[in-house]
């Protein structure tokens, strides 16, 4: 939301601030609390009825009626339903308009109401081979159709990586399980987007869950849409808004934990998954059957560019780099790969490296899979430091293992002590299924 719609917002429900009056100000309250289900249970419009994203809010505000509430006071309902989104969103419950409060309003955020924690609805895909489509694209900031190809193969990915769902694009959208879309205004679900800021996106559960809309995501045309991190002013990750839409098309309602990518509020790129992601999707489809997880230790790492380190030492299974200042390199694992088991072609989930950094002066900005010299998924902008022992890659489709496996690794240095400018790898490895 650009900062002069969020001052415009603010200053509208400020009025409200503590007081139980009529207002038109509590009545934009009201139409937001009732867009995203605080005020009725959502079960009618996104159970095995139509399943829909919160409808306009003309339509919230009238439909208030039904619910005992009074349009434009803050009776007990409205402070009552301002408590659950208080409590569902992590603030202090005051059932007031506080600063905290507005903030959060104002918050760009997914379409979906935030109904309850990893809450299944009862249904998932009935195949783990699922396959998506482009109905259109967005040429926002240059954004070309093999960059968005590659974006949202990296959303899926995270999912990939932890069930036995893949993934794969087809040419026709209209034969696609999930279709994909970018859209402004009414685009004929009877749920239409906002503008600028606010809504950023909605989508569809599994069937059989909304007819022909099942699993389908739908992004709003109206947002400023990048891939690059930093985003820039004004501008959405779709990579992280897209996995997030995913997890819905998937079976996932919001979640209350706050850090998680199925929180219901944009705050900044996210492109992995939080352990309560990983705990909501692997209820739904379970995890995956290993049939080979070849590792290799940290010794065995190669160095795209030796003369950008200024030291580099290898010690028992690992291997410390410390790079020069303002430098980026590559590192390359060349994993052992059995390729074929029981006559079968063993195929690959994802890479899984063992790593960490002593600030944020050394990121892993990159990694990308490759089976032999082509590149089979690509995870950018990861802007990953700290301590990460076990951090999973996925390949979104899964693909057979033909050539051996290679994961390259992207890192650039900042400024600061010699120390600050250090990593170490422990180990790389995959898991193959058959």
């Amino acid at each position: 939301m650009s900062e002069v719609a969020e001052k415009k917002s603010t200053k509208k429900l400020k009025k409200a601030e503590y007081v139980p009056q009529k207002s038109t100000d509590i009545s934009e309250l009201q139409k937001h609390l009732q867009l995203f289900g605080y005020f009725n249970p959502s079960d009618a419009a996104f159970g095995t009825g139509n399943n829909r994203p919160p409808q306009p809010e003309d339509a919230a505000l009238e439909s208030l009626k039904s619910s005992y509430v009074e349009p434009g006071t803050m009776d007990a309902a409205t402070v009552e339903a301002l408590k659950k989104y208080q409590e569902f969103h992590g603030l202090k419950i005051t059932g007031k308009l506080d600063k905290e409060t507005l903030e959060e309003l104002d918050t760009r955020r997914c379409g979906m109401p935030d109904l309850g924690e990893f809450s299944t609805h009862g249904n998932k895909w009935s195949t783990m081979n699922l396959t998506y489509g482009f109905d259109n694209y967005t040429t926002d900031n240059g954004l070309t159709q093999a960059a968005i190809h590659e974006a949202i193969e990296q959303a899926f990915a995270l999912w990939a990586a932890e069930t036995p769902l893949s993934f794969r694009r087809v040419a026709n959208s209209a034969s696609a399980d999930i279709r994909i879309k970018f859209v402004s205004g009414p685009h004929g679900d009877g749920s239409s987007f906002d503008g600028p800021g606010g809504v950023l996106a909605h989508a569809y559960y599994p069937p059989p869950n909304a007819g022909a809309l099942a699993g389908d995501a739908h992004f709003d045309e109206a947002e400023s849409w990048t891939i690059n991190i930093p985003t820039g002013s004004g501008k959405v990750d779709l990579v992280t808004v897209a996995a997030h839409e995913f997890g819905h098309s998937l079976g996932l309602r919001h979640s209350s934990v706050n850090g998680s990518l199925m929180f219901p509020s944009y705050s900044g790129p996210m492109r992995y998954l939080h352990g309560d992601d990983v705990a909501g999707i692997t209820t739904i489809y379970g995890g995956y059957s290993i049939e080979s997880a070849p590792w290799i230790h940290g010794t065995s790492i190669q160095v795209e560019f030796p003369d950008r380190l200024e030291q580099i030492t290898r010690a028992g299974f690992y291997t410390y780099l410390y790079g020069k200042p303002n430098t980026t390199n590559w590192f390359h694992f060349a994993l052992p790969t059995p390729v074929i088991k029981d006559q079968k072609r063993l195929k690959i989930v994802c890479a899984i490296l063992r790593f960490r950094t002593f600030s944020n002066k050394a990121l892993v900005n990159h990694v990308h899979i490759y089976d032999g010299y082509t590149k089979i998924a690509a995870h950018n902008n990861l802007n990953l430091s700290g301590d990460n022992w076990f951090k999973k890659f996925g390949v979104a489709d899964k693909p057979s293992v033909y050539w051996g496996l290679g994961i390259s690794i992207g890192v650039s240095f900042g400024t600061g002590s010699l120390n600050e400018r250090r990593m170490d790898f422990v180990a790389a490895g995959c898991d193959l299924i058959n």
